[in-house]
């Protein structure tokens, strides 16, 4: 519940957000989101309550939000139109990198408060988050030098256009844009189910915490490996027949997991389902920045992270209930399902001549 609190301002606070990038502010909100995750970590360090830390954790929801998104929109604006899926691969697996370096982090930190010290340990934690936040404050202030008079901070990005009143739901008229949002909504849900239900399934197996632990990650390692070169995969096959490739394989590691239990062959899976479900997300940011107008780029991203937040609040929902009638084989099935309709939306796209970016 506490953590669900800082999904649920975000869902509401992206296309404003979106606008305000659109219209060049990307420093502003990227800085904004920084000073908020600053304050945030500190607040968490005090910890005095659930309620407390609920009311720190949905404020912590908006800065996030503000810095993924304005970093999203300074990508677009940074990148040529034949970068973009090298870019975003990268942009997401810097925060793959953060996501597996973060814990460690922390985890070394809590390490440092004596015995049965819990509340100590953690605060320990959440001052590491305060360090690195602002070591990322001082490094986007030398970007932002960098960049200074750059047609990517400007108003209007590289297009040089002012955003021009628009329908942000209008947008979703446009079929291509509303199934890269169906892609990116059903990988993110995946990712969040695999992480939950993986520990239950691997009980049923009879693996031990620890080699879930692994499994999941290999996971994040082949998430981030795969994002790495985007770059070449696109260039060689293609964005959608990429996205249309480890969607579908992805759905069919997902139902594989319900069905096979030995431990090399869940690595295997675990491979297969990490490099395949950390292409949706990138490829699904350039594919919205194609189909959006120039000046609604980055609230067609908003758009976007909306939709993954409602995904990540409603498919888990959905897949608990599942799982209490149907078991721990609910969630996988589910999880196959969105997958492979993901995939089929795709589909017709495959053999479309693409937009010029």
């Amino acid at each position: 519940m506490v953590v669900a609190t800082g999904a649920i301002l975000p869902v509401f606070a992206a296309v404003p957000m979106g606008r305000l990038c659109d219209r060049g502010r990307v420093p502003a909100i990227v800085l904004g989101g920084l000073a908020v995750l600053l304050g945030s970590a500190l607040g968490m360090s005090q910890i005095e309550s659930l309620l407390w830390l609920a009311m720190v954790n949905t404020v912590y929801g908006v800065g996030q939000l503000a810095v993924m998104l304005g970093g999203q929109a300074l990508v677009t604006g940074m990148s040529a139109p034949g970068r973009r899926d090298r870019n975003f691969g990268w942009f997401t697996a810097a925060a793959s990198l953060g996501q597996m370096a973060g814990p460690l982090a922390a985890g070394w930190a809590m390490s440092l408060a004596g015995p049965g010290e819990l509340l100590l340990a953690t605060g320990y934690a959440f001052y590491v988050a305060v360090a690195v936040t602002a070591l990322a404050s001082v490094m986007f202030g030398g970007l932002l030098f960098l960049l200074r008079g750059s047609g990517a901070v400007a108003p209007g990005g590289r297009a040089g256009e002012k955003s021009g009143r628009g329908s942000a739901l209008r947008m979703l008229t446009d079929r291509q844009l509303a199934v890269a949002m169906l892609v990116s909504g059903s990988v993110i849900a995946a990712v969040d189910l695999l992480t939950a239900y993986l520990p239950v399934l691997g009980t049923r197996y009879g693996l031990s915490p620890g080699f879930v632990g692994v499994l999941l990650s290999v996971r994040a390692g082949a998430s981030f490996l795969s994002r790495i070169f985007i770059g070449v995969l696109v260039v060689r096959f293609g964005r959608l027949t990429v996205v249309l490739l480890s969607t579908g394989l992805a759905a069919c590691g997902m139902a594989a997991l319900i069905t096979v239990g030995g431990a090399l062959v869940l690595v295997l899976l675990m491979v297969l389902l990490g490099m395949t479900l950390g292409l949706g997300q990138p490829l699904t940011m350039t594919w919205v920045v194609q189909q959006a107008p120039k000046r609604l780029r980055a609230t067609a991203l908003a758009l976007r992270v909306s939709g993954n937040r409602v995904a990540q609040s409603v498919v888990p929902a959905v897949a608990g209930a599942l799982s209490a009638v149907a078991g721990v084989a609910a969630p996988f099935a589910l999880a196959a399902g969105l997958l492979a309709l993901a995939a089929g939306c795709v589909v017709p796209f495959v053999r479309m001549r693409p937009r010029q970016p």
